[in-house]
């Protein structure tokens, strides 16, 4: 559902949004922050929540990588929990 939604978000008139691969959301954590684990400046009103990535985990298909911004830990989850998205553009 996280990739379906980026996917077909449309957003300030652009249409090429995508779920980030788990390196790329991980990339923004800040661990010297916490509660949001993230430097608020550049990414504000960023709850302190565990965000999907589009990488799935290795040999499963019920399985998903994603970064928790409270306290910037990567996990894996069951893909049929709801956590929140940050969709992004570029490849």
């Amino acid at each position: 559902d996280a990739k379906t939604y980026c996917d077909a978000l449309v957003l300030s008139g652009k249409s090429d949004w995508r779920l980030p691969w788990v390196r790329e959301l991980s990339s923004i954590v800040d661990k010297k922050e916490s509660n949001p684990s993230i430097d608020t400046d550049a990414f504000p009103n960023t709850p302190a929540a565990y965000f999907w990535s589009a990488s799935l985990r290795a040999g499963s298909s019920s399985g998903a990588w994603g970064v928790s911004f409270d306290g910037g830990v990567v996990n894996v989850s069951g893909i049929s929990f709801t956590f929140e998205v940050r969709c992004v553009r570029g490849s």
